[in-house]
């Protein structure tokens, strides 16, 4: 019975390594260019971002995701899905472009912290979360509605 045991976690073992690897040998990260990316992802960049420069961009790939990761001259980082749809909007310590923002997301902010502006905004399929300048963090469910406040 001990000799069978051994030899099944052997077995599991061995699929479990094989596996990973497997995993590991999905994932690519790599440079590309401009033309690379998705038309969305350009439109995005050439509409929001006209006066920056794209200083090089990462095509990210692993086992469920594909997502292009872009870092402007400016030092502003941009995220995007494989259709080129924006996931993040990282400027630093400059403004995120208003066109951006969700209104209902921008009236919010206004109101309650009129001295402040959003230097991030990430969006996911559940929530938006955005980032003021001190490092207020806001995170907004579908229907624009304050479900965390992080300082």
């Amino acid at each position: 019975m001990k000799k069978i045991t051994a030899t099944l976690l052997a077995i599991v073992a061995t699929a479990a390594t094989a596996f990973a690897a497997s995993l590991y040998a999905i994932s690519e990260d790599r440079p590309i260019s401009y033309d690379e990316l998705p038309a969305e992802a350009k439109t995005f960049i050439e509409n929001y971002f006209a006066n920056d420069e794209v200083s090089h961009i990462i095509f990210d790939r692993d086992v469920i995701s594909v997502d292009y990761n872009v870092t402007l001259t400016s030092g502003t980082k941009l995220e995007f899905n494989s259709r080129g749809e924006w996931k993040e909007v990282d400027t630093r310590n400059s403004i995120v472009p208003n066109a951006i923002v969700p209104q209902a997301i921008a009236e919010y902010v206004k109101k309650n912290y009129p001295n402040r502006e959003i230097t991030e905004i990430k969006r996911d399929h559940t929530y938006i979360e955005v980032t003021l300048k001190g490092g207020l963090e806001l995170t907004f469910n579908k229907n624009y509605k304050v479900v965390d406040v992080d300082d």
